[in-house]
């Protein structure tokens, strides 16, 4: 079912707002009395491709749960290059901050595509986790949070750019709700830390070798993942 695009009155919108909960984990146990009692004054909001959530620097006020779309969290060096924290997609939910000692964001976030978002305020998430149910989910989602943290370290960690880069496919399509990968050259080289020429010479390679298999201009699919994981553990 597609998140409601032509919904009149996104804060109210009960059609919008059941669907919502049925894809916040950390309100998974929780009664449907008081998931609809967090949500009722959440805001649905459309964004279009390169429109920004927030910048880096402001104030953390709400979490952000990505209905449809794909969302890129950024951090810029003084030199304007750009270093991508992590790329968000459907259900993804962006939440650290609002539980953290930090009020403001440590990053920008960015739309790669036409994005549908909702957002729960920080003061209503913060009464919901007194719930002991929502508590433990918080808990579990930050062990899952650590997790993917680690696994980002470990693909930035190898230090052969072609196998970085087919670790970093791999990761990304496992977390991925697609057939495919679609993601430009560019945010593939922010994510991985190596320059757009060396990216597109090393896919060029994993393609030659059927490694990787091309989707129109920025979508990538994986024909085997063992010999794919084979090759970047080798």
């Amino acid at each position: 079912m597609k998140f409601n695009p032509n919904c009149k009155n996104p804060g109210a919108c009960e059609d919008c707002r059941d669907r919502c909960i049925q894809d916040i984990a950390f309100l998974y146990g929780m009664s449907e009395e008081k998931q609809l009692e967090l949500l009722r004054c959440s805001a649905h909001k459309v964004f279009q491709r390169g429109d920004l959530l927030f910048h880096e620097g402001d104030r953390v006020s709400s979490i952000v749960i990505i209905k449809q779309g794909q969302v890129k969290l950024s951090t810029y060096e003084a030199d304007g290059r750009e270093n991508i924290i992590g790329i968000f997609a459907d259900n993804d939910t962006i939440w650290e901050g609002v539980f953290s000692g930090e009020r403001t964001y440590p990053y920008s976030a960015v739309c790669l595509t036409t994005t549908y978002c909702c957002f729960v305020r920080r003061s209503d998430v913060e009464s919901a986790i007194s719930d002991p149910t929502v508590a433990l989910r918080v808990i579990h989602m930050l062990s899952d949070k650590l997790h993917d943290a680690n696994e980002r370290s470990r693909i930035l960690s190898i230090s052969e750019p072609v196998k970085r880069i087919a670790a970093f496919l791999i990761y990304r399509e496992k977390r991925s709700n697609e057939p495919y990968i679609t993601l430009r050259l560019d945010d593939i080289a922010g994510s991985v830390g190596l320059r757009p020429e060396t990216v597109s010479r090393n896919i060029r390679k994993l393609v030659s070798e059927g490694l990787i298999e091309k989707v129109g201009q920025s979508g990538f699919r994986i024909p085997d993942f063992e010999r794919l994981n084979s090759f970047v553990e080798d």
